[in-house]
């Protein structure tokens, strides 16, 4: 019969032979292509990484045009609260002025003045509905630059997958260990991502063309003031 110390130290060595088996039995590489793998394909058989890296490249200088793109907006936004403000201004003094007419019960000055009100009035119409215009443009542009992020995404993910599609036909054993399927899904799942991205910047716009229509028919309308007026 075995002693009881006997027994703990059998239990023991069993138990860590289960630890280290159970670990061979789920241990598992990342699914992701190391970069000196990709070094040893011959150069001749990298032509889709090529052209992977190349949309790459591509969707980060689109990420670079759209923050410049929202920093114009943000300008032309601020540009249209400062004349938004100021025809606030005339307007308040324009009324004020009409009043003062009013009181001296003089009509060519109460004609004089209610001119001048009406006139700052439109105008500060005008001014308003050019700055929501511009607020609109200004969430269209941030919209447009998480899309052009989602779009590096998705380069990114289908560089991933030509990588582990070159190295696996360069018969690295190390590809064999990853899934093609993680790759495929990670393509789906950043297109998935960017095409509900689309559809929020295809909202925007719609309600950004809305109002810049709506400012542009006020300027027909013969509607004066001071605003930015930038196409």
């Amino acid at each position: 019969m075995a002693q009881p110390g006997r027994r703990r130290m059998y239990l023991g060595v069993a138990g860590t032979a289960v630890m280290l088996l159970g670990g061979c039995a789920t241990q598992r590489s990342s699914a992701k292509v190391e970069k000196e793998w990709v070094a040893r394909v011959p150069p001749g058989d990298l032509g889709d990484v090529r052209q992977a890296q190349l949309t790459e490249e591509q969707a980060q200088e689109q990420i670079t045009r759209a923050q410049v793109a929202s920093q114009d907006a943000e300008a032309a936004r601020e540009v249209a609260q400062r004349n938004e403000d100021a025809a606030k201004a005339r307007h308040e003094a324009g009324e004020a002025a009409l009043e003062v007419a009013q009181a001296t019960g003089d009509v060519a000055a109460i004609e004089r003045a209610q001119h001048a009100a009406c006139t700052a009035q439109h105008a500060l119409t005008l001014a308003e509905a050019e700055t929501a215009w511009r607020d609109d443009a200004v969430t269209t542009s941030k919209s447009l630059e998480v899309m052009r992020q989602r779009e590096l995404d998705v380069a990114d993910a289908q560089l991933e997958q030509a990588e582990y599609e070159a190295v696996n036909a360069n018969a690295d054993v190390r590809a064999k260990e990853l899934s093609p399927g993680d790759f495929s899904s990670a393509v789906a799942d950043a297109r998935r991502k960017a095409a509900e991205q689309q559809r929020q910047v295809d909202a925007n716009l719609q309600r950004e063309q809305q109002a810049k229509a709506r400012w542009q028919q006020l300027q027909d309308q013969g509607y004066g003031g001071s605003g930015s007026q930038q196409p």
